[in-house]
């Protein structure tokens, strides 16, 4: 199965206008292509994410990175996404706290918020049970 990537909504405004997600920078605004970044490949789900201040997570869109190379554009360094939802997601039954919700760019491991974003994808780009 692909791995999954929150995106934090401060760091994805055009990403969807776009058809990218863009590499954070470091504060020095050169590209952080570290770890979790590097890690970003071909068919990997991304997902925008806000979390309020209650640290409740909100899924904002769901997309598939389509090539494990990125490219560089006005924008920064991106790997090019197809995205196939957009809305508004609170996942339910979220049972623990939400401790990557300052992070720009993590890999999102819990499962039950890993199934809430694979149920957004249309069928055809679910992974059979």
């Amino acid at each position: 199965m692909s791995a999954f990537f929150g995106i934090d909504e401060h760091n994805a405004q055009g990403f969807i206008d776009h058809n990218v997600v863009c590499l954070p920078h470091m504060p020095d605004e050169k590209p952080d292509l570290h770890a979790t970044v590097a890690s970003i490949k071909n068919e990997d789900v991304v997902f925008i994410k806000h979390c309020t201040e209650q640290m409740e997570l909100h899924i904002k869109a769901v997309g598939l990175v389509q090539s494990d190379y990125p490219t560089e554009n006005e924008m920064g360094i991106c790997l090019p996404v197809k995205w196939l939802w957009q809305g508004e997601k609170v996942p339910v039954n979220f049972d623990e706290a939400v401790p990557l919700c300052g992070e720009a760019l993590y890999e999102e491991h819990n499962i039950l918020v890993q199934r809430e974003i694979l149920d957004l994808l249309p069928p055809q780009y679910r992974p059979p049970h």
